[in-house]
């Protein structure tokens, strides 16, 4: 018991483990935020003159690397060590980063984005974990949630803003600062648990592999995490073909993040380059646009609550097709300014209505069998729309990408009306009589 207790505990009495986790959050999101928003896309196209595709091909592998090995490397973390696992990954991230500021070739500098996905991957599993069972001790889940969220946009956000400030004739300074905040959260690692926290009750005490040789002990979980992998694809299958969920919903899934995934590597090129934006109206243009998306949705989403989401994702499909189609069309920046406050009031109406139409298209008893489907749709969408945005850029020209992301919305906005009836009719179904 006291060994057991010992090891969850953190290595300084100042900072709790999901203090730590915020920490590691926050600082981690600061270092991918100023790497993919806008040093690396920048970077590698002026500095290095790469094309598009090869830019894209990196942050897709990045996003490859962070969610397919999420779920082996919280495996890791929960039964080979919580400490290791995290700083092992961190360092693999802080080699990633040292790669990028040194490299002038593109393979390097592609291998290196899939390395920083790999050494993030077993943050988040773990955050989850730690909070749910944090939760079943003292309660607060969503506070905790709520918190990580903050640490998650916070640092995406001021790892832009920041390297904008601070780039000048060459990014040396802003690799210097990030460096030492790669530093910064390494050390926050070593401050975690040796093991995860975990309660010794009586059905712990049962499962306990205490006594068994280690090898024994990984063949025991590998075996016991086979068989419920098994059963939980099976189950997967099972209720996708019990629920009579609309077909349109699977590439209405793929689309959401398709549409966005499209922009993100050139979208920074293309402000800097083509608007001729400098780097401190860029951090105007992300402070303004992303402020107004994101004090929006708190209003939106009350009302989508009170009044539904058909009419909510309607305009805010619309909005988002108009400014994209606006941002591809012209150059005069009043009209850009005006682009870009209707993409965020349009993003500010999709994402809480989104969601919610989501929730009301899949009954309660399948929502967590169906999530992991959808979550994997949209991961789809996360990793092929780079891909899509380099390619266009590449070949049909800077203003490609942006008329790609306006016919994804412009679909999304045709397939959500069949989609729309078919969460009312659900509604009215399960309604009491």
């Amino acid at each position: 018991m006291n060994n057991r207790t010992a090891g969850t505990k953190p290595a300084s009495a100042l900072f709790s483990v999901f203090t730590c986790l915020w920490i590691i959050v926050f600082l981690t999101e600061f270092v991918k935020g100023a790497l993919l928003v806008t040093v690396l896309p920048v970077y590698m196209n002026d500095t290095l003159g790469l094309p598009a595709f090869t830019i894209s091909l990196a942050f897709s592998l990045q996003y490859v690397g962070d969610n397919l090995l999420r779920s082996p490397t919280g495996w890791l973390a929960e039964h080979v060590g919580l400490r290791g696992t995290i700083a092992a990954g961190l360092l693999l991230s802080w080699a990633a980063v040292v790669v990028i500021a040194f490299s002038m070739t593109g393979v390097s500098l592609v291998v290196a984005c899939a390395l920083l996905g790999i050494g993030t991957a077993p943050i988040w599993p773990v955050v989850m974990s730690t909070i749910s069972m944090e939760a079943d001790l003292n309660g607060g889940t969503g506070a905790k949630m709520g918190s990580i969220q903050i640490a998650t946009l916070a640092g995406t956000g001021a790892g832009p803003i920041v390297s904008n400030l601070l780039v000048g004739d060459s990014y040396q300074v802003v690799f210097w600062v990030l460096f030492g905040v790669m530093a910064a959260v390494t050390a926050a690692a070593f401050l975690l648990p040796r093991r995860m926290m975990a309660p010794l009750t009586p059905k712990n005490v049962r499962r306990s592999h205490t006594g068994y040789p280690f090898p024994k002990k990984v063949r025991r979980v590998v075996k016991r995490h086979t068989v419920r992998s098994v059963y939980s694809i099976r189950k997967v299958f099972r209720a996708l073909t019990a629920l009579k969920l609309t077909p349109l919903l699977y590439p209405a899934m793929f689309l959401q993040s398709f549409a966005i995934g499209i922009l993100t590597p050139v979208i920074s090129v293309y402000i800097r380059n083509e608007l001729g934006m400098t780097p401190g109206q860029f951090n105007i243009l992300l402070i303004v646009g992303g402020g107004v998306a994101v004090v929006g949705m708190i209003p939106a989403g009350r009302l989508v609550d009170k009044y539904g989401t058909r009419w909510f994702l309607h305009i805010g499909f619309l909005f988002a097709v108009i400014a994209l189609c606006g941002i591809a069309s012209t150059h005069a920046m009043t009209l850009v300014w005006c682009f870009i406050l209707t993409a965020g009031v349009g993003f500010a109406m999709i994402l809480p209505a989104w969601n919610t139409l989501l929730a009301e298209l899949v009954p309660e008893k399948e929502r967590g069998a169906i999530w992991g489907v959808f979550l994997t749709l949209q991961g789809l969408g996360t990793v092929l729309g780079p891909l899509a945005g380099g390619w266009t850029w590449d070949h049909l020209g800077p203003q490609a990408p942006f008329w790609a992301s306006a016919i994804s919305m412009a679909l999304l906005l045709l397939i959500h009306a069949p989609m729309s009836r078919a969460s009312r009719r659900r509604t009215r179904t399960v309604q009491p009589h």
